[in-house]
């Protein structure tokens, strides 16, 4: 059985992060990563609060220049997925799919995953039209998109999409919860249309393959059609990985320095690449000082 000083779950801004600063200290660790390399930063239309991009720069732009410079330092992502972590005799033992790898010290940055709506409001079969990020659909054009959501998330998804499709915000309740910044974007952006107080209480897709939604009550509810229904109504930690028994011995982990939560896993709703980025840098450095530590 392969074991490594590290192990990384996660390749996204803290996953990459801690990689490359793990590879410049001298440690080669393993990084898994179920899906694409970068995260929620592959939804980001534009990424303004993240320093050195005076004009800013595209998630999935900023992510090319990650991966490139991972690349040139090393860093190997297997494409993997983690499905349960235990700690025995002193070591990590982390279960893909495909193997089984121990590890003296485990970096967990899975990041979140997207509330959905409840499956009885669904009539039909939507595979293919139904999302929760948004990076599926950059290159569609002349579409119906419906985002469900009017939070930053929400606000920037349908800028994104704006540009060669037709877009419908509804909006749970009354108050736009996304930066005023964005919501003043979005005012004057012909192609997107708003509406508030439109709950989604049912979801068709007929026939044809148009989406039919309901939203609204009483009176004030209203039929709206579409290609595509996108869905931005929160996030929650992704701890898919941890079906196994180490979570038992989280806190005496944590506190020994073995274990560490890092990006979006662990900063909740302060979801920033700037944050994702330290989190990564200030984990690996531990890690470094400490096996440096264990070699003297």
């Amino acid at each position: 059985m392969d074991i490594y000083p590290v192990v990384i779950i996660g390749a996204g801004p803290a996953g990459l992060t801690a990689a490359m600063q793990l590879s410049r200290q001298g440690v080669t660790p393993v990084v898994f990563e179920k899906n694409q390399v970068g995260g929620l930063l592959l939804n980001a239309n534009l990424v303004e609060n993240y320093p050195g991009f005076v004009d800013g720069i595209s998630g999935p732009a900023l992510i090319d220049l990650f991966r490139k410079q991972a690349d040139r330092l090393g860093v190997i992502v297997k494409q993997e997925e983690v499905i349960s972590v235990h700690f025995k005799k002193d070591l990590f033992q982390v279960n893909t799919k495909d193997r089984e790898v121990q590890a003296r010290y485990l970096v967990a940055a899975t990041g979140t995953k997207a509330r959905t709506l409840p499956q009885d409001q669904f009539t039909g079969e939507f595979e293919g039209v139904l999302f929760s990020e948004v990076f599926p659909l950059i290159n569609k054009k002349n579409k119906q998109v419906v985002i469900y959501g009017a939070g930053d998330a929400a606000l920037d998804y349908a800028l994104n999409l704006a540009r060669n499709n037709q877009v419908i915000i509804l909006n749970r309740g009354t108050k736009i919860k996304g930066l005023p910044l964005l919501w003043d974007r979005i005012k004057k952006v012909d192609s997107i249309k708003y509406f508030s107080d439109k709950e989604i209480n049912n979801v068709v897709r007929d026939v044809s393959g148009r989406i039919m939604i309901s939203a609204g009550k009483g009176a004030d509810k209203e039929i709206f059609d579409c290609d595509y229904l996108l869905t931005a109504i929160g996030r929650d930690p992704e701890l898919g990985f941890s079906q196994g028994t180490f979570l038992k011995k989280f806190d005496q982990l944590k506190d020994k320095k073995r274990l560490y939560f890092i990006g979006d896993l662990h900063n909740g709703s302060y979801r920033q690449t700037a944050l994702a980025v330290g989190d990564g840098i200030q984990a690996a450095m531990q890690i470094g000082q400490r096996l440096e530590k264990e070699i003297t």
